[in-house]
């Protein structure tokens, strides 16, 4: 399997395991809350699930040349992280200035889905199979 395919498989891994606690999370939120809870935990998972996705793409550019060289490009990989850190900044604000959502909400989607890099079982990184 090649780099950039390990990462691929990673990055969808952990995005389904956040996706699905999101999903939980809104469905607790809102049976406990009511319906204005609906879609702000929704939102708040959603900013971790993108920028999951993002920084998977980013670390896929990173890595295409892994394959041959077998070192990652590190300038792809620090942009990566620090586009992903100003992207949750720039939804969250996005979130509760413009949209006004609650912010309780979207602090509960967003901890579920940071919970996603737990249950999922797996890490950003190749393993070794024996």
């Amino acid at each position: 399997m090649s780099a950039a395919n390990a990462f691929s498989h990673t990055v969808r891994k952990i995005a389904l395991s956040q996706a699905g606690l999101v999903l939980i999370a809104t469905a607790i939120a809102t049976t406990l809350k009511g319906n204005e809870f609906l879609w702000s935990t929704l939102y708040g998972g959603g900013i971790v699930v993108s920028s999951t996705l993002f920084f998977g793409w980013k670390l896929m550019i990173a890595t295409q040349a892994a394959d041959n060289t077998h070192a990652v490009n590190t300038v792809e990989l620090f942009k990566g992280i620090i586009l992903r850190f100003i992207l949750v900044v720039v939804l969250l604000a996005l979130g509760m200035g413009w949209l006004n959502l609650s912010p309780a909400g979207i602090l509960a989607g967003f901890i579920a889905a940071q919970l996603g890099f737990w249950f999922s079982k797996t890490s950003y990184g190749v393993t070794r199979r024996k």
